[in-house]
């Protein structure tokens, strides 16, 4: 074997073993490994479905579990992350972009911080009703609804955007539902504007710089307009001893570098701790939180996702009694099940859409006012019931050409052998018909089960103008589908 043969083939074995350890050190890879990423790793595959049939997509599923989960995974996207920040100035991640002295923002949150909108008016409408017949049932229960926009990062702190990110628009998809709430009864609790206040004058820094959520600062921010909002005392929490800690870890920095350490600041206040948590309690990620404390006030339902995990403990301590749901059909029923004094409904600002996709879990509101239905022979009706506990959530779409209305209503034959008519939500539930993206002419609405009779006609109409358009009318039974 001459030198030069020799020299391909040491190559050759080289790349080939270069390639082959990730999957050779696989075996010896922890099985429970942190998360860092900002998304959920795939999980290994079962060869069957969850019916008992042989799982087509496994070999599929199969790659995508090894492409999350390969050896050295963490160490080679660390590297490369490294490598394009360093040598081309620019982030290795599409959804992550570095801004001005070491900032980081999701790239998803940037559009909103130059103007752009992306939802329209007409949906701005639909989102402004649903807020207002969830705000008419916390009433009729005798709660107080707080609606709250959590701001996007980059709408406190646009200065750190790289300078290419120009603002092009005069007002954002927030700005115009801020506008519109503003004519209704729904109490709005505006973070965006305390929260600029406190970054501008407070000289306390309110968001992580290598993560997407505010920081200890922002929360307490955050909490403070809360209870303003809502009359309440905020019990001085935000004069209590005040420390920073350099240890927090940050999801924009881990989807960049998740085998490398770089804690960021954060602000901690010395808040007595006296509440309990109930259940079965495993971490501020939980579904499902409850709380009680001796020594608070008053009982609060909170609506949240990820930007409420710093406000848990403060408001735990601040209520004598708490539940806080991170559940996308918002389930505001629990309001009827127990006294409850305070709703707050609080989403980030980058899933505002979100609104649109999803109705709250409560039981429609009966519509009492008489009409008389015009019939629309060439109107198309898509519609399905789940049976979810003690309702059927019936949902669907109507002929598009009547999207641009003022009310959706379903009519059935109630349990007491008479017609009732109930207010539908305009929420396109695009999951549960399988669709890719929200569409204008969805609607959906939670029914009582006893208040449904086996035989039940389900009639579809909508309202434009003074006129009310008969979209279709379904059995029950045949757009019933299981859980």
């Amino acid at each position: 074997m001459n030198f030069k043969n020799a020299v391909r083939i040491g190559y050759t074995v080289l790349i080939a073993g270069i390639l082959t350890l990730p999957a050779v050190l696989l075996p010896a890879k922890k099985k429970e490994q942190e998360n860092s990423e900002n998304r959920s790793l795939a999980d290994f595959p079962s060869a069957r479905t969850e019916e008992g049939k042989l799982n087509t997509s496994f070999f599929e599923q199969v790659e995508a579990w090894f492409t999350d989960h390969f050896a050295l995974r963490s160490e080679l996207v660390t590297a490369y992350g490294s490598l394009s920040k360093t040598v081309f100035a620019t982030s290795a991640e599409d959804s992550v972009i570095i801004g001005k002295d070491g900032w980081l923002y999701y790239a998803e949150t940037v559009p909103s911080a130059t103007g752009v909108r992306s939802i329209s008016d007409a949906e701005i409408k639909k989102i402004v009703h649903t807020l207002e017949m969830a705000n008419s049932y916390c009433e009729l229960n005798g709660a107080k609804l707080i609606f709250a926009c959590a701001p996007n990062k980059s709408s406190v702190y646009p200065d750190y955007l790289p300078a290419r990110y120009l603002k092009t628009g005069s007002s954002n998809d927030l700005d115009a539902l801020h506008a519109a709430l503003s004519d209704t009864a729904v109490t709005v609790c505006d973070l965006r504007s305390v929260l600029r206040q406190a970054a501008k004058e407070s000289g306390l820094q309110q968001y992580h710089k290598l993560d997407t959520h505010w920081n200890g600062d922002g929360a307490m921010t955050a909490y403070q307009a809360l209870m303003q909002t809502a009359r309440l005392d905020d019990y001085g929490y935000s004069v209590c001893e005040r420390t920073e800690t350099q240890d927090f870890s940050g999801d924009l920095w881990n989807m960049l570098f998740p085998s490398q350490d770089n804690p960021d600041r954060n602000a901690q206040y010395g808040i007595p701790e006296t509440h309990k948590m109930l259940g079965r309690y495993r971490g501020a990620d939980d579904i499902t939180i409850r709380s009680e404390c001796e020594n608070g006030e008053g009982t609060l339902l909170m609506f949240r996702d990820s930007f409420g995990r710093a406000l848990i403990p403060i408001l735990s301590e601040r209520f004598s009694s708490c539940t806080y749901s991170r559940q996308s059909a918002v389930p505001l029923d629990n309001i009827s099940a127990s006294q409850t004094d305070i709703v707050i409904w609080e989403i980030v600002e980058r899933n505002l859409a979100n609104l649109l996709c999803n109705a709250p879990r409560f039981p429609a509101p009966e519509y009492s006012s008489g009409f008389v239905i015009q019939n629309c022979e060439s109107a198309e009706l898509t519609m399905q019931a789940q049976p979810q506990g003690n309702y059927y959530h019936i949902c669907g779409l109507y002929d598009i050409a009547y999207s641009d209305n003022s009310g959706v209503y379903c009519t059935v034959s109630g349990a007491d052998g008479q017609p009732h008519t109930f207010e539908a939500f305009p929420c396109c539930e695009t999951d549960l018909l399988g669709l890719e993206q929200h569409s204008a002419n969805g609607f959906s609405l939670y029914l009582p089960v006893d208040a449904l009779r086996e035989d039940t006609e389900v009639q579809i109409s909508v309202q434009q103008g003074s006129n009310y358009y008969c979209m279709g009318t379904k059995k029950l039974a045949e757009i019933t589908v299981s859980e």
